[in-house]
């Protein structure tokens, strides 16, 4: 028989059983654990029936088709029987080539993802130890890309000790030869406890720029997106893979041109979670959906994420009064309650982002009421203590100091405030003490005693010579009256007789003309523009004040770090002597004289230098400034979403 006839004959025998049942790839797959006879659905109904009843011996199926089994057409049929053969000998090879195949498409998305949006970033990949054979795919298509990347093997990693976990995490996030980071985490939905645990455990949230990748199926999509290990994270896409329905081909489709079309397809979907696209709140939506046999549209930006439209989302802020900063009234006498602001600096720039960002926000003191210093548990008070346990958002004004940036976050610094000595202006020195002022009382006394001196050294010298030339000895006191007399310029008309006495006054006389034309010259200065008592410009000046006491309120916070912790002695005296006096009796006790008050310089020039004009105000701020450590900033929970907006 020629082979075309053959040919003709398994045409006529494939149309009478149907197409589906020899070309349909899925229900061999679905019948594989049936044996191997069911794998060619409905061809015969037993073994012996396989050919359509065209021989009755299996062996015979060859011979009964060709006449002359020498003929060389017959090698072709041999060749069609044993396809079918193989077909029925190994559908384990048939259902891995399969599985490897989707696998391989998903890998292939993952690694399209990476290379369009997250080029030059530090990879991290996560999953499971059940599932390591699936993410074997992603990892191999990665590292065909050339993408350097961490691989954790989750259920391994909380296998170990604590010493080898503390090494992985110090440097799980730190490489700083990237510009950004990236995790992809491939999730079973039957086991996604041991993921979230590590999410929590590699403190994610405090990295909330770093974009994640996260494959798995639409099952329980939805509760992945909203998890607290995500909280913070800025870029989360979810990749949903989804095998769609297959679709019965016609009889005979077999027979069109090209290659055979598979009966079920798989399809990708991606969900973006975004932070305040719900009113404000977190919510879930879809991107874009394709098969898993194209690439991932360029068209489509997968992280577009800008935090310029939080949508109405209220912000939590916690702060104290503090003017000209921050001013506020209490609605209620509950400690815990909402407060309403008032006219104050931070409160206009706050309005200013809500209008520009669409947000809101609520004010709230802190429980304590204190702005926060450190306790030995390595927790903190106050303000800071609040937006270290993440109870609230932001404080609109807290001091930068070292300790604090370990716990909370801060914006740039927008002010600086240091610590300023307020007393009262210095009054004018008494008239009649006019002539003795153009000199310094050191200077006067070094006069006085430079004139004694010469009159003791001029009658030791008219001493000697009297007894060499025996002439009468001058006495001391006419020596001394005669140095005098110089220095007032009103000099004895007897000059010395001896020499060496002649020039001993010569220059004496030129010492009292240098002094006598400075002190008059300064005297008239004097005269015509009356002084002022010095003024008190440092704690040194401070403490040389006679009679002299000093106070400010109480000191919490960062003044009481600064003052507590001061290694400086003057600092620590000042401290020791400081009086705590209410605010509204420190300028009262300022303005009664011998008191001076320790307070910030924008505090004092708002609060009470601007009831006065500048000609007229009684105070007198030292021009010695103590700045408390770096200024004042918005204190920021560790991973705010302000911190970035207001810096820019």
């Amino acid at each position: 028989m020629p082979v075309s006839t053959c040919l003709h004959v398994l045409w006529l025998l494939v149309s009478t059983v149907g197409i589906e049942d020899v070309c349909g790839m899925e229900d061999q797959v679905v019948n594989v654990s049936n044996g191997p006879v069911e794998l060619v659905a409905g061809l015969a109904d037993g073994p012996e029936k396989q050919v359509a009843g065209l021989v009755d011996d299996p062996a015979q199926q060859v011979a009964g088709l060709v006449d002359d089994p020498a003929e060389p057409e017959g090698s072709l049929v041999d060749g069609l029987v044993q396809q079918v053969a193989g077909l029925v000998d190994s559908p384990g090879n048939l259902v891995a080539g399969l599985v490897d195949n989707f696998m391989d498409q998903v890998a292939v998305v993952v690694s399209q993802v990476v290379e369009q949006h997250l080029t030059s970033c530090q990879l991290v990949l996560a999953t499971t130890t059940d599932n390591t054979s699936e993410f074997s795919y992603i990892l191999r298509r990665l590292a065909g890309g050339g993408e350097a990347s961490t691989v954790v093997d989750v259920g391994l990693l909380f296998s170990q000790g604590q010493p080898a976990q503390h090494h992985l995490l110090q440097g799980l996030w730190g490489d700083v030869r990237f510009s950004c980071r990236a995790l992809i985490l491939y999730i079973d939905t039957t086991n996604n406890t041991l993921l979230f645990r590590f999410l929590e455990w590699s403190e994610l949230w405090l990295w909330p720029e770093t974009s994640v990748v996260v494959v798995g199926t639409r099952t329980g999509m939805e509760s992945v997106l909203l998890h607290s290990s995500l909280r913070n994270t800025v870029h989360l896409l979810y990749l949903a893979l989804e095998i769609l329905p297959r679709q019965k081909l016609p009889v005979n489709t077999w027979l069109r041109k090209g290659p055979l079309q598979q009966e079920g397809s798989a399809r990708v979907e991606i969900y973006r979670r975004c932070l305040y696209c719900n009113r404000g709140e977190m919510g879930v939506h879809s991107v874009q959906q394709w098969n898993l046999s194209s690439r991932v549209p360029l068209e489509h930006n997968l992280f577009p994420e800008r935090l310029e439209n939080f949508m109405g989302h209220t912000f939590k802020i916690v702060a104290l009064p503090y003017f000209p900063y921050i001013a506020y009234e209490k609605n209620s006498e509950d400690p815990d309650g909402p407060v309403s602001p008032r006219d104050a600096l931070n409160f206009r720039m706050m309005d200013v982002f809500a209008a520009q960002l669409n947000l809101t926000y609520e004010i709230r003191e802190p429980s304590d009421g204190k702005w926060g210093v450190p306790l030995t548990n390595g927790s903190w008070t106050g303000i800071v203590g609040t937006l270290q346990h993440q109870q609230a958002d932001l404080s609109l004004d807290l001091t930068q100091t070292a300790s604090r940036t370990e716990v909370i976050s801060f914006t740039r610094v927008y002010s600086h405030d240091p610590l300023v000595i307020v007393s009262l202006k210095p009054g004018r020195l008494p008239r009649h003490l006019a002539l003795i002022r153009p000199f310094t009382g050191e200077l006067w006394v070094l006069i006085a005693a430079c004139t004694l001196v010469f009159g003791v050294v001029l009658w030791l010298l008219q001493r000697v010579w009297s007894s060499l030339s025996g002439e009468r000895n001058p006495r001391l006191a006419s020596t001394i009256f005669y140095s005098w007399g110089v220095l007032l310029e009103d000099p004895p008309t007897d000059p010395p007789a001896n020499v060496s006495g002649r020039i001993l006054v010569g220059l004496w006389f030129l010492s009292c003309m240098v002094i006598g034309t400075a002190y008059r010259s300064s005297l008239i200065a004097h005269l015509a523009v009356q002084n002022n008592f010095l003024p008190i410009n440092s704690f040194e000046d401070l403490l040389s004040q006679v009679g002299w006491s000093w106070g400010s309120r109480k000191f919490t916070g960062s003044n009481f770090l600064f003052f507590n912790e001061s290694s400086d002695l003057v600092v620590q005296e000042i401290y020791k002597n400081m009086q705590v006096i209410d605010r509204e009796l420190l300028m009262e006790r300022v303005l009664a004289g011998g008191f001076s008050c320790i307070l910030h310089r924008n505090v004092f020039l708002a609060t009470f230098e601007h009831n006065y004009r500048y000609s007229n105000s009684p105070f007198h701020m030292s021009s010695t400034e103590y700045p408390v450590f770096a200024g004042n900033a918005w204190g920021v929970r560790i991973v705010s979403d302000m911190r970035p907006i207001v810096n820019h």
